[in-house]
């Protein structure tokens, strides 16, 4: 797993039209170092994604609630 720093990132979730292979698309970009938009990771699922948004506090990671 490649561990990318970067000052801006992107998710993206893309509901697809009936004809697609998947019913979701997750991809997740980033900037790159000539300010281009690279793609690091392009996901499928049939499922709706969870997103899951947390807090690292030192010692305990905890459920962020927006």
């Amino acid at each position: 797993m490649a561990i990318v720093e970067s000052d801006k990132v992107e998710i993206e979730i893309q509901e697809q039209t009936q004809d697609a292979g998947c019913k979701y698309m997750v991809l997740v970009s980033f900037e790159g170092p000539n300010k281009s938009k690279e793609i690091a990771k392009v996901l499928l699922t049939n499922n709706k994604p969870h997103i899951r948004q947390t807090i690292d506090n030192g010692n305990i990671v905890n459920e962020q609630n927006n």
